[in-house]
């Protein structure tokens, strides 16, 4: 029986980028776990913009409390098991003085701030702790968001061999891609979905509804534009796309 680890940022890339491919493989009777990394709690009191995100999203101030629920009810879905390590999402972390690293919108897509230059080597160890047996699923790093970022250097820096998926929905705008996987020596692997596993990802998606509207006008907004950029990905048959460097 094959296992499988993915590295997800925060509580729904790992879904929305390769739910279907989490599908088929639990389907399969392969161990699939999915470690969120900066899954923890805030500290308080809680920036302004952390705040604003809260009222967006409807889950008052225990806002990872509830997110972590979402993502234990999407993975259930798709008979994947959690794994919730305790860093905070960037938009809680604070300098020494508690100053917020990341205070607004614009401070998600970069640079890293220094005083976050330590998390990569922690991170870094952690992955490496993980079962050796197991294929490892990174992010890309497409958009550019600092977490997603991190994470993939972390993993690199891990030494383990792995394959780095497309974030979704960022994967949509083909530049954010380009760009995330510069001038390296790739090769990309493709999934294919059958039907059950495409449906299976878009109801995992659901579950996330405090995100929804980050992304989509609704939750029928989010089905089509999954199912239609599965399509493109596979050229007419629903897909998922991963890469993996070659040397």
């Amino acid at each position: 029986m094959g296992e499988h680890i993915y590295l997800s940022p925060h509580l729904d890339d790992a879904v929305l980028s390769c739910g279907g491919q989490i599908a088929a493989q639990t389907r399969a009777g392969e161990r699939v776990t999915v470690v969120t990394a900066f899954a923890g709690d805030p500290p308080s009191p809680l920036s302004i913009f952390a705040g604003l995100l809260h009222e967006r999203w409807g889950l008052g101030d225990d806002a990872p409390a509830a997110r972590r629920a979402e993502d234990r009810a999407a993975l259930a879905l798709l008979g994947a098991v959690p794994l919730h390590w305790e860093l905070p999402d960037c938009i809680y972390r604070t300098a020494p003085d508690g100053t917020p690293l990341y205070p607004d919108p614009a401070a998600l897509w970069g640079p890293l701030q220094a005083a976050d230059g330590s998390l990569a080597d922690g991170l870094a160890r952690r992955i490496a702790t993980l079962p050796e047996t197991a294929t490892l699923w990174a992010p890309l790093g497409a958009g550019g968001h600092v977490d997603h970022c991190l994470l993939r250097r972390a993993a690199e820096a891990a030494g383990r061999p792995l394959y780095c998926y497309e974030e979704y929905p960022y994967a949509e705008t083909p530049q954010m891609v380009e760009r995330a996987l510069g001038d390296g020596p790739w090769m990309p692997r493709l999934t294919f979905l059958d039907e059950e596993a495409l449906a299976a990802k878009i109801a995992a998606a659901a579950c996330y509804r405090s995100q929804i509207s980050t992304f989509w006008a609704d939750v029928d907004d989010m089905a089509a534009r999954i199912r239609a950029y599965a399509l493109q990905v596979g050229e007419g048959r629903p897909a998922e796309r991963a890469w993996r460097v070659t040397l």
